[in-house]
């Protein structure tokens, strides 16, 4: 470090000593000042830089080694200079005015430090002295160094006594201690005898205290204190039992000064929890007692009861009563808890909680007991009645605590005397069994009260109203499986069973009739969980409403198709046509029974897109309601959405498993719908509904085709049996003179010329019906398929598509294709394969019959598909064929039938 030496011409004065110390101090700080101000450009820390000074010769020697070393020489130009020149002179500045103020502050102290040397050296004299009159001038070996030894004995007797003393106090304690917890149990007697509780409980309070002092002194504290404990414990008992009446005719009574004195009583023995049990117990004994003795309907009387005449109570009438008296008890008690409880809000809440955990039964049975009755699925309108008299209650109880926490002082944390530890008061359980005691075995462990530092029961306020609306939550969960069954049940057998054959307006008059109700009740179901659940069951709403409606609407379609397979079965004997009474259609080979079939199937047709329509209107304010609640959702703080006239009745709903994955992807995709507003995506709601339509609607136009080509099929029902395909040579036309001329060309058969014309009357049959909105409604299935077998109802594409194809000639088109596709499938697959023996001559025939059909199948706008495989197979020649058929790897069906046919397989 560096050294600072005064000059040689210097005097002796002290001032200019320290102002020449100044002056030097001034002159090497602005040799450091260049250090400091280097720093930023060198890198180097205070205290290097100091010792680096120290192993320099000069400044300027330092300073050239750290700018060599640093690299710095090459860069430094006169704009870093007067850089470092301004930090020097800013840096020496400061360090003078810090060099100043140290000067002011020695030159102040410089008096004092005389004044201290002064005063200790008279302090050592003045020792001196005193250890000079200790020693004895008769005692020739005071100056010896025995006589230190001497003194040591004399210190250690000091101390020898001093812990004496110090012992002496502290059994002393001990004994006054003894005295008093000998005397305390005589005390207390003698109070309890004089009904002084008052000074008892005080007197039991100042020796609790005493526990913690002499546990700390004792040596085994478990073994010392026990039995002062269980003294404690027994007084603070035969305390308890002593106020225990008095207390009971206080409360009974309302005795709100009565009651707060006993309260300053148990809070002194700690405990405040006693008589909280005591109070809540004696308050709810009018509540709980109309409660437990009351019967209700499907209820048995208790064994042994005299009151067999008293008529049972349905549910929903006592219930509100009950409430409406509890909430009275209430309103009761929000001018007395404030008198005596520090902590009101938290009173009124537990015993709130208090009370309806002593409930027998509990709610929740009771509520469950309305589905296991008489009251079936319907009991689910029931119980959202209960629940909106429980949330009139929830309100009515939430007014009464804004009203103790508008009348309440400003939040006082209220110390009890009492403390936590192994000194409190703790309870024995004796032979007696208190009311307190008994009361305690009902309380939840979720709700059970706990003692803190301040000796109230620890309560959470919001805990009441969950209590109230846990009996309701198990029922909520199940909302979606509890509605269903209320709708099955309200909407009893899904279709009136119509016998015969029925006419097509009654029938479909029907079904719109019976769609009214289904979509009331569905309505009716919004509004229930909207009001039961907050929307939290909306998945469950959505999946009973989907089911609902699409088993209302498949069992019409069941009824379809039992009515279509009647009516086939009917119809296969009759296999004459006597025409229709209607003129224009008189060439037409169709009973009254196809005509009257064609119009319910047409009726049916109209009454599903009736239905269809009402739908879509439904999905609407479905739609709207769950954006409503996904809005909620969206919006709720922290995201979690608590609805609900009570905090508590809201949590309840957000903890329990209705808040599941499914509802989240529910509503976001409603809020994805709203926002896009694409009417593509409006089926997406209840699906199984729109598939159920759309299968409903398949089974009519199967119907329709059916009876469209029943002539047709009747026809074609002796075609593979004709002798034309066994003929073994061409038969000769008959001409002139009896010469018979050979045929050049061959004919269409009768049966092919019957059925070409009957496909050629199809379109003059569309032209009255293509103007009826029944035949195009869910044509998007017409479009594909061959009609015999049942199609892809939950397609959503057809769906779509069939809201393309409005106009009459599209539909008319679309008819005429599906009845093609249909009529050439039932020739190819049904007809065909049944030709057994198929001759050369046969081959020409069926090839000719084939070539017209084809013909009139092109007119109508179908291709011909498996239809020209055929009269491709049986136009080539036997040679030619079976060299065909041998050669090919992959023989079709066609062919394989063709071969068999005309005996190509030997």
């Amino acid at each position: 470090m560096l050294a600072v030496t005064p000059y040689p011409n210097w005097n002796n004065s002290p001032s200019r000593e320290v102002r020449g110390c100044a002056r030097h101090f001034l002159y090497m700080s602005r040799q450091l000042v260049v250090v400091h101000s280097m720093e930023p450009l060198t890198g180097i820390s205070p205290a290097s830089v100091i010792e680096q000074l120290d192993r320099s010769p000069d400044v300027l020697t330092w300073l050239n080694a750290v700018l060599d070393s640093s690299g710095q020489e090459a860069t430094t130009d006169g704009a870093s200079l007067d850089a470092l020149l301004t930090a020097t002179s800013i840096a020496a500045q400061s360090t003078s005015s810090a060099l100043e103020n140290t000067i002011d502050d020695i030159a102040r102290a410089t008096p004092r430090l005389v004044y201290d040397l002064h005063f200790t050296r008279d302090g050592a004299l003045a020792l001196k002295s005193v250890l000079a009159q200790s020693i004895p001038s008769d005692n020739p070996s005071a100056t010896t160094p025995g006589h230190f030894n001497a003194t040591s004995k004399v210190l250690e007797k000091l101390h020898y006594l001093d812990t004496i003393k110090s012992r002496m106090e502290a059994a002393r304690d001990v004994l006054r201690e003894a005295e008093s917890w000998g005397a305390l149990e005589a005390e207390v007697t003698a109070l309890l005898a004089e009904k002084s509780y008052a000074r008892a409980a005080s007197r039991l309070s100042a020796s609790a205290k005493l526990m913690p002092v002499s546990r700390s002194a004792a040596g085994n504290p478990g073994t010392a204190q026990e039995p002062r404990r269980a003294l404690l414990t027994s007084l603070a008992n035969q305390l308890e039992a002593a106020v225990s009446p008095d207390l009971v005719r206080a409360v009974t009574a309302n005795d709100v000064e009565s009651c707060k004195s006993l309260y300053a009583i148990f809070v002194d023995i700690e405990r405040e929890s006693e008589f909280r049990n005591y109070y809540y117990g004696t308050r709810r004994i009018a509540i709980v007692e109309t409660w437990n003795q009351t019967i209700l309907d499907g209820e048995s009387m208790p064994a042994g009861s005299s009151e067999h005449h008293r008529i049972p109570e349905k549910l929903t009438s006592f219930y509100p009563t009950f409430l409406s008296s509890f909430l009275s008890m209430l309103n009761g008690e929000r001018h007395s808890i404030p008198a005596i409880f520090p902590d009101p809000e938290s009173t009124l809440a537990f015993l709130i909680h208090n009370t309806l955990t002593a409930l027998t039964p509990s709610p929740g049975q009771r509520f469950a007991a309305l589905f296991h009755g008489s009251g079936g699925a319907s009991a689910l309108k029931d119980m959202v009645k209960l629940f909106q008299v429980t949330e009139e209650f929830a309100k009515g109880t939430e007014r009464i605590m804004e009203k103790l926490r508008a009348s309440a002082p400003s939040a006082i944390s209220v110390a009890s005397p009492s403390s936590s530890g192994e000194g409190r008061l703790s309870r024995r359980r004796s032979m007696r069994m208190s009311m307190s005691w008994r009361s305690t075995s009902s309380i939840s462990g979720s709700a059970k009260q706990q003692s803190g530092s301040s000796g109230i029961s620890v309560v959470d306020v919001m805990e009441w109203d969950q209590c109230l609306f846990q009996p309701f939550l198990d029922f909520q969960v199940d909302f979606g499986t509890l509605e269903r069954r209320l709708l099955d049940e309200a909407l009893g057998p899904p279709v009136v069973k119509l016998q015969g054959v029925v006419d097509g307006d009654r029938a479909a008059r029907v079904m719109r009739e019976r769609a009214v109700d289904v979509f009331s009740a569905a309505e009716e179901s919004i509004e229930r969980c909207m009001t039961f659940t907050r929307g939290y069951a909306s998945v469950g709403l959505v999946r009973a409403l989907d089911g609902c409606v699409s088993a209302f609407v498949d069992a019409w379609t069941n009824c379809v198709i039992d009515w279509a397979n009647a009516s086939s079965e009917a119809g296969t004997s009759a296999l004459s046509y006597s025409g229709a009474e209607d003129e224009e259609f008189a060439d037409l080979d169709y009973t009254s029974q196809d005509w009257a079939h064609i119009q319910r199937a047409l009726h049916l047709l109209a009454a599903a897109r009736a239905v269809k329509e009402r739908l879509g209107v439904f999905e609407t304010r479905l739609r709207r309601a769950l954006n409503q609640v996904a809005m909620a959702f969206r919006t709720a703080v922290n995201g979690l959405y608590t609805p609900g006239v009570t905090k508590g009745e809201g949590v309840l709903l957000a903890q329990s498993t209705l808040n599941s994955v499914e509802l989240r992807d529910l509503f976001s995709q409603v809020l994805q719908s709203q926002s896009t507003g694409s009417s593509a995506v409006a089926a997406v709601l209840l699906p199984s509904s729109h598939s159920s339509l759309t299968s409903f609607a398949r089974a009519n136009q199967r119907t329709l085709q059916r009876v469209f080509l029943s002539p047709l099929f009747v026809h074609l029902n002796a075609y593979s049996s004709l002798p034309l395909w066994s003929a073994s040579r061409q038969e000769l036309v008959p001409g002139l003179a009896g010469v018979d001329i050979p045929a050049f060309s061959l004919s269409p058969s009768e049966t092919i010329q019957r059925v070409g014309d009957g496909l050629l009357n199809l379109p003059r049959l569309f032209e009255v019906y293509a103007e009826d909105d029944a035949l195009g409604f869910e044509i998007g299935a017409l479009t594909k398929g061959d009609g015999l077998m049942p199609g892809h109802e939950g397609d959503d594409s057809s769906a779509v598509q069939a809201e393309q194809l409005h106009s009459p000639e599209a539909v008319t088109a679309a008819w005429l294709s599906s009845l093609g596709r249909t009529m050439l499938a039932h020739l190819t697959r049904n007809v065909l394969p049944q030709i057994r023996v198929l001759t050369s001559t046969g081959s020409a025939q069926l090839a000719t019959d084939l070539g017209y059909l084809s013909t009139i199948i092109r007119a109508l706008g179908v291709e011909e598909g498996d239809l020209e495989r055929w009269r491709t197979c049986v136009s080539i020649g036997d040679e030619e064929g079976r060299a065909d058929y041998l050669a090919a790897e992959n023989v079709d069906d066609i062919l394989r039938s063709v071969a068999k046919m005309r005996g190509w397989l030997a």
